[in-house]
């Protein structure tokens, strides 16, 4: 298997572009990323970060090649991916340890194309039940403006 692997990069460094070379750096470095600290490989390859301000969690990702659809702008199942993200993280660190919270539906509208430098997604508890969460999370592009708004319902289980 490494020597079909070895085979098939070096086919396509042979025949990458600059962009085709970045994106591939991207995603090996999410690889080694996720080697290095066991966090989901996703994360590392979007380049992830994470952050808290005044008790909002953020999550912020790199806009590249690699997010982009064929109109060169972010793919919104990338956009989707990261707002389920951010609601489904702030869902699980509300709960006590013994318990998560899993995705059972998610909306998300878009209002404006993914464009810039980065986005970053944030997110806040509507409603806390005992079985299940509802969560809103917004996608922010660099100069501020709003390209997602989403809810998400969670359900709840003893782990």
């Amino acid at each position: 298997m490494k020597e079909d692997l070895a085979k098939l990069l070096n086919e396509c460094m042979e025949y990458a572009s600059v962009e085709d070379l970045n994106s591939l750096g991207q995603m090996l470095a999410g690889m080694r990323k996720k080697q290095e600290d066991g966090g989901p490989l996703l994360g590392g390859v979007f380049g992830m970060e994470w952050g808290e301000e005044d008790e909002t969690l953020t999550l912020t990702i790199p806009i590249t090649p690699l997010t982009h659809n064929s109109l060169g702008i972010v793919h919104g199942g990338i956009t989707a991916t990261i707002v389920d993200t951010i609601m489904g993280t702030l869902a699980n660190r509300v709960l006590p340890s013994e318990y998560g919270a899993v995705t059972t539906n998610l909306n998300v509208h878009y209002l404006a194309p993914g464009t810039g430098g980065e986005l970053t997604a944030t997110a806040q508890i509507l409603h806390h039940g005992t079985t299940t969460m509802v969560v809103e999370g917004k996608v922010i592009r660099s100069d501020g403006k709003v390209i997602a708004h989403s809810t998400g319902s969670f359900f709840i289980f003893k782990k």
